[in-house]
């Protein structure tokens, strides 16, 4: 299953869901009185504000914690959409928790504390799935409008022309428009963005021929074997064996190497 966007780990979409998830459940709650919740809150007493409050805090606590986390963890992990939905509800389900704990003494006198704590649970549950989906579903729509939706006319300078070893025409695309070059043998394959998939041109040439034209257009070299295209590059990262590694920003391209010698002139250009 793919992966979800980088943009989901970056500061502005965690920011998003921990101002728009607390404040979706205290509006929800205030409007709409979903699932008998203002008997509920009220605890045997008129309190349902007082706790509505109180759940709504730790409705922001929890998720600025685990959004904050899928922050800073964001060189380290990846990811798919199985595993991200069963990170929110893990949300959903922390929250009913601690929302569990305030509900559990204000019934005390009349309730035992586990059906308290389900109750809590599926309430979380039942109104946090509707801000967690529609905010989701907000940053993939960006991701893809992003991706596929801008297709500005192409300018002539931005165009690169691909020649074979007989210096014949061969391949034209927009220095945009390309993620990485990969040399292998006596071939080079170029990787660009058509119509926001990504597309693969094979050219028989050398990494040493070209050198000179990508350069030219803003390409950078990182390793013996690759040039690549450093504003389609969303991070460096190190491996397990501590080898230094560009993730592009398309989930379905593998993380290119980057050589100790290449390194720093790499990192000055992001």
């Amino acid at each position: 299953m793919k992966t979800i966007a980088r943009t989901f780990y970056k500061m502005p979409s965690s920011i998003l869901f921990i101002i728009g998830v607390p404040l979706f459940f205290f509006v929800f709650c205030i409007v709409y009185r979903p699932f008998d919740i203002e008997e509920f809150l009220s605890a045997g007493s008129d309190s349902y504000t007082l706790n509505l409050i109180i759940c709504s805090l730790i409705v922001l606590g929890v998720i600025a914690v685990s959004r904050m986390l899928l922050f800073i963890l964001r060189h380290t992990i990846d990811l798919n959409w199985t595993l991200y939905v069963a990170w929110c509800f893990g949300e959903a389900i922390v929250c009913g928790l601690l929302m569990s704990i305030p509900m559990g003494i204000g019934w005390a006198d009349s309730r035992a504390y586990f059906p308290v704590m389900m109750q809590c649970i599926l309430y979380m549950i039942g109104i946090l799935v509707f801000p967690l989906s529609l905010l989701s579903m907000g940053v993939q729509l960006y991701v893809l409008n992003k991706r596929v939706g801008l297709n500005p006319a192409v300018d002539e300078k931005k165009l690169i022309r691909f020649h074979d070893e007989q210096n014949r025409l061969k391949f034209v695309v927009s220095s945009e428009a390309i993620l990485y070059i990969q040399a292998e043998d006596n071939y080079v394959h170029i990787y660009h963005l058509d119509n926001g998939r990504v597309r693969e041109f094979t050219l028989r040439s050398s990494m040493r021929a070209l050198e000179e034209l990508l350069m030219r257009h803003g390409l950078v070299r990182c390793h013996r074997s690759y040039f690549i295209n450093p504003v389609h590059v969303d991070l460096l990262k190190k491996d397990s064996n501590g080898f230094a590694l560009a993730q592009m920003d398309r989930e379905n391209v593998a993380p290119i190497p980057v050589s100790k010698r290449y390194y720093e002139s790499v990192t000055a250009l992001l």
